[in-house]
Order: structure tokens, then C-alpha cells, then sequence
């Protein structure tokens, strides 16, 4: 029980984090940095007030309760140390090893931390990134009082009863900060939540594994109430984004399986507070004491924070959903239109057409999104007829798959689609009209997180509609025929929302709708021979009217903000080229086609082949 005693004195929250620390994205940013908190946010402001004692430095960090800088050291930003006099205009750490969330004056709690912030005339803006992390010596000196209750007096007392006054009060100071600093105009507060105190070394062996499950019990007591209070807090301060950083939801996969994180040791200290001795390779312990996390557990902790902190920008990536679907709709109609508009007279009668499709697209790098590919096939049956030499009607069904790779976003999409069509024509001029819809199905959809090898997933439907109307004439030449003609497209894709599985930030998706008209003109040219076709057509397409949805993502179960991107088209104005070839071959007729799009951020390739066979 000294062991206990010793090491709670100076306790601070533990950490269970996994992940490698990731680059913030660049759209969503934070001018500066403003942290209040214990020892796992303290960067040297206990240290220098102690006259450089504690913690002891080495083995301890440069004042750090740990053998590196802390996870607020890495985040991106430099905040300089309250106790060294930073500025309160620029990034500042207020947080000290120790500190409960209260009033208490030494070492200063959270809630003097924020009166000295304030006091030395600090203010909050729209900008701030503010860390509040706090409540694990609360509770650990609580437990303390528990332990060396005489033993007479611990059988009559209830633990949990004991323990639970100290959480619920704990968890109010931290909503209490959060809703100052909030109201005050920081523009985004990280919270961060207590990891599952009874499997840190300071709970799971010796002495302490005793009050392993009390240590449990109260820091779920403490989540539970920190959570509900933020939410109300963030409801009460709209302009002002909440996030709640869920460091217990991971503490049981870390304790698990540390090997996938680079580590081999999650269940003991690297440092020995009693031999005063240092294990061999520290990055490869979690925990370098009973309760304070490595360097590399602070690494991880950055990692996280990162997924929480830009979840924004990087759910921005699953545009890439809705835009594959979009280009699978217009790809049909497009494919559908293409029978109706060539040279070949129409002999009546009916025709049952077979056909397979391969498709890839390549998208480039827009802001927030990273770069994407995708390749997929497909299979199709349509039914024509033809009425007269100047009248045709059809349908079709397909089936389309695909492989998506979008930067940390990969997904697979199954499409069943059905299209009808018709046209007319005299002598040189004609028109067609096509209109079809889609079901889409996103499965397999799967997000690398920043805490790699994390991977989230998930998986959801929507649907595509579209019509498309085209005319033209034709002009012989002498063997070759051309052809100019234009042609007008809407189409609208749905993505229905979803959220994710992972033990990372759980990015929530709203429903989407991509929606858009665009025009198109172009020149095809047709020639050869008895039995035999060729074509080749050049053109533009641009769109005229756009009124897509905004990207919207939040994190599932959390006070954050569902935050908003709008996403450009990746195309935008862009050639269009096709071309092909056509021959009788025994009772039918086979095609070949190609159709190419080249935008100013996507080129896409459509390869076609197709047998059509008269019905008796």
C-alpha cells in the first residue's frame, strides 16, 4: 500500500491511446493553442515552480511527467510555459502536474489555471484551439483517503458511495471550464475523458490492484457526467465546437493487442519509482510510470486528438461516395444515348443486346481531398425496338462494380441500374431522350484513421436518377458523315448518411445529394464499308447549374458540431472524346466503343463491347 500511497501523491490521468501522430489538414486550422489541465498536459510549469524538483529531471523529461514531450507538445503548435511568462496572445500552457479541477492554490487547479489565464488579461477567439484535460487526481486522492481508512471503518463504508461525490464534482469543474472558455469565444475546446483507470500499472498489480475496479468505477462515474454535462454545454454555446476526446473507448484495444502499435508492454512501468531503474527501450512501454504514459503513449495521444480535431477535413474524403455514383449514372446515359445517335439506317424489328463495360477513373488532389482511383466492370442486357426507319425504343438493365481508393478512404460500390430510351429521326436530323435511375450500395467502406493501423468502417445505400436529351443532324461527305449535335444532362445522386465502427473519433456522414445539369456539344464523324462501321466524336461538356449539398460530418455520440465542406467538381468544363467500331459477325452484330473524359481534376475512361441479335 505505500507503493499506492507514494505514487498517488503525484498521480495524474493515465493514458491508453494508440495511432501515429498525423499532419492537421490543411483547411481546417487553429491560429493558436491555450491548454489547462494536470501532468499529462504539463509542460515544465510544476517543475519550474519547484525549483526544477518535480518531477526529477532525468529520469523525468525536461520537467515533463514523462520521458518526451507531452501529447499538447506535438498537436502543432509551440505554447509556451505559463510559469516562463508566455504571453497570453499567443500559445500558452496554464497546466500543472498534480493539479485537481478545482480552486485549489497549489499546485493551482483547473479552475484557477482559467482565473490567471483571464486575469493576465487573456481572452478567447473564434480561431483558439483550447485543451482542457483534468480529473484523475481528483479521483486518485480520493482513492487515497479510501485505502488507509482503518480497516474496520473500510467494511462499513460503501466504495462506490465513497468515490462518487468526487467524480460527479470533478466532472462539474471540467463542464464549468469547458462553458467559460466556450462562452468567453474559443472556437473550438478539446475535452478529453478519463481512459479506464484500473488497468494502469498504479491499479493492475501489487498493492493497488486492489482498488483496480473502485479506480474503474469512478472513472466511469466521471465520463458518464462529463459527457451528458458537455452536451448541454455545447448546446447553451452554439458558436463555439465541443469536442470530446473518448481516451476510455480505446483503453481495452490498447491493453489487448499493443504489438499493432509498435509496443510490447502495456501492463507495466518502464520506470521503476522504487529501484529507480529504467527499462531498456521505453518506446516500447506504454506507461513510464504508474499512471503517466511514455513519450510514445503521448505520440499516440496526438494521434487521436488529431482524428477528433479534423474530423471535418478528413470526412471531406467520403465525396468521393456520391461523385462515383454521379459519374455511374451519367456514364449509362451517356451509354444509352450512344445507339440512337449514329449513321446506320434502322431496320424494324427487335433486338436483344448483350454487353460488358470496364471503367477507371483518376482524380486529383482538391484541398481537402486527397487524390482517388477507381476501377470497376459490368455487365448489360437491353431490349430494342424498332418501330420504323424513323422511330426506336429500348431498355436496359446493368450491373456495375467498383474499387475505390481515395486517399485514407477506401470502398467498394455495387450499382443496379435500369434505363429506357428512344428516338427519332428524318432524313439528316435527330433527337433522343434517355432517363434511367440506379440503386447504389457503398460497401466495405473502410477509413484509415490517424491512429495507424486503426482502420474504421462502414457501409450504406442510396440511389441515382437522370435523363439526358441529345440532337443533332448529319451532313455526308463523300463517305465520311459528320455530325455536330449537343446534348443536355441532369442527374442527382443520394448517399444515405452513416456513421462508423472504430475505436478512433466515429465520423458521423449526413445524407448527401450531388445534383447537377450540364451541356455538352460535340462533332462525331462516321465511315466504312459493307459490314463494317467506324466512328470517332471530340466534344466539351461543362456544367450550368449546380446545386450539390456541402460534404457534413460530425463524430457519432459526441457534442462536436456537425462542420461542413463544400466540395468542387472534379471534372469541371472537359473534353470529351470517343470512338469505335462496329461489324456484322453471323446472325448479329458486335461493337466496340471507347468514351473519354479529361476535366481539369479527373479523367475517366469507359470501355464498351456489346452483341445484338435479331429476335425471330
Amino acid at each position: 500500500m505505500s507503493r499506492f500511497l507514494r505514487n498517488a501523491a503525484a498521480a495524474a490521468l493515465a493514458v491508453a491511446a494508440v495511432g501515429a501522430f498525423a499532419s492537421a489538414a490543411s483547411a481546417q486550422t487553429y491560429t493558436r493553442l491555450v491548454v489547462f489541465g494536470d501532468s499529462l498536459s504539463d509542460n515544465g510549469n510544476l517543475y519550474a515552480v519547484t525549483g526544477n524538483t518535480q518531477p526529477a529531471s532525468p529520469p523525468y523529461y525536461q520537467g515533463r511527467f514523462s520521458n518526451g514531450p507531452v501529447f499538447t507538445e506535438l498537436l502543432g503548435f509551440n505554447a509556451g510555459r505559463f510559469t516562463a511568462g508566455a504571453p497570453v496572445t499567443g500559445s500558452v500552457n496554464y497546466a500543472f502536474g498534480g493539479a485537481r479541477t478545482d480552486n485549489a492554490a497549489n499546485p493551482p487547479g483547473m479552475r484557477n489555471q482559467l482565473l490567471a489565464y483571464t486575469g493576465a488579461g487573456g481572452t478567447f477567439g473564434a480561431n483558439d484551439l483550447v485543451s482542457v484535460l483534468g480529473g484523475a487526481n481528483n479521483l486518485f486522492q480520493r482513492l487515497t483517503a479510501f485505502a488507509v481508512l482503518p480497516p474496520a471503518q473500510q467494511a462499513v463504508t460503501n466504495p462506490q458511495a465513497f468515490v462518487q461525490p468526487t467524480a460527479l464534482a470533478a466532472a462539474a469543474d471540467i463542464n464549468f471550464i469547458v462553458n467559460s472558455v466556450a462562452g468567453a469565444g474559443a472556437g473550438t475546446v478539446l475535452v478529453t475523458n478519463l481512459p479506464r483507470l484500473g488497468i494502469t500499472p498504479q491499479f493492475n498489480q501489487g498493492a493497488g490492484a486492489a482498488l483496480g475496479p473502485l479506480a474503474d468505477f469512478a472513472g466511469t462515474t466521471f465520463n458518464s457526467a462529463l459527457s451528458a454535462g458537455l452536451f448541454t454545454v455545447a448546446a447553451a454555446n452554439p458558436n463555439s465546437n465541443i469536442i470530446l476526446m473518448d481516451l476510455y473507448k480505446i483503453s481495452d484495444t490498447l491493453a489487448g493487442n499493443p504489438g499493432i502499435f509498435g509496443l510490447t508492454n502495456a501492463h507495466d512501468s518502464c520506470f521503476n519509482q522504487v529501484a529507480m531503474t529504467v527499462c531498456a527501450n521505453p518506446d516500447s512501454y506504454l506507461y513510464w510510470d504508474g499512471v503517466h504514459p511514455t513519450a510514445a503513449g503521448h505520440r499516440l495521444i496526438a494521434a487521436l486528438a488529431d482524428d477528433y480535431l479534423y474530423y471535418g477535413d478528413l470526412g471531406a474524403q467520403s465525396t468521393v461516395q456520391a461523385e462515383t455514383g454521379f459519374r455511374q449514372r451519367e456514364d449509362l446515359l451517356d451509354i444509352a444515348s450512344e445507339g440512337l445517335s449514329s449513321r446506320a439506317a434502322w431496320e424494324p424489328g427487335t433486338h436483344l443486346t448483350f454487353g460488358a463495360l470496364y471503367d477507371s477513373v483518376e482524380t486529383d488532389a482538391r484541398g481537402v481531398v486527397a487524390a482517388a482511383d477507381a476501377t470497376g466492370w459490368g455487365g448489360r442486357v437491353g431490349l430494342e425496338h424498332v418501330m420504323s426507319d424513323s422511330m426506336r425504343f429500348g431498355m436496359a438493365g446493368t450491373f456495375r462494380t467498383a474499387e475505390v481508393e481515395a486517399g485514407a478512404m477506401d470502398f467498394d460500390v455495387e450499382t443496379y441500374a435500369f434505363d429506357i430510351y428512344a428516338g427519332w429521326r428524318s432524313g439528316g436530323v435527330f433527337v433522343n431522350a434517355t432517363a434511367g435511375g440506379s440503386i447504389d450500395q457503398y460497401d466495405d467502406i473502410k477509413r484509415r484513421t490517424s491512429l495507424a493501423p486503426i482502420v474504421h468502417s462502414g457501409d450504406t445505400d442510396g440511389g441515382s436518377v437522370g435523363a439526358r436529351l441529345q440532337a443533332g443532324t448529319w451532313f455526308d461527305m463523300g463517305g465520311i458523315a459528320l455530325s455536330p449535335r449537343a446534348a443536355v444532362s441532369f442527374v442527382s445522386t443520394d448517399v444515405n448518411g452513416y456513421f462508423e465502427q472504430g475505436i478512433a473519433a466515429q465520423y458521423q456522414y449526413e445524407d448527401r445529394t450531388v445534383q447537377s445539369a450540364s451541356g455538352e456539344i460535340s462533332l462525331r464523324a462516321e465511315g466504312g464499308g459493307e459490314g463494317m462501321s467506324f466512328w470517332v466524336e471530340g466534344g466539351y461538356r461543362d456544367t450550368f447549374a449546380d446545386s450539390s449539398d456541402a460534404v457534413r460530418v460530425g463524430i457519432a455520440g459526441n457534442p462536436a458540431q456537425i462542420l461542413e465542406r463544400d466540395i468542387e467538381d472534379p471534372f469541371g468544363g472537359s473534353m470529351i472524346a470517343s470512338a469505335g467500331v462496329e461489324a456484322d459477325v453471323g446472325p448479329g452484330t458486335l461493337s466496340f466503343g471507347y468514351r473519354g473524359r479529361f476535366g481539369d481534376a479527373a479523367n475517366s475512361h469507359v470501355g464498351a463491347i456489346s452483341f445484338s441479335i435479331p429476335l425471330q
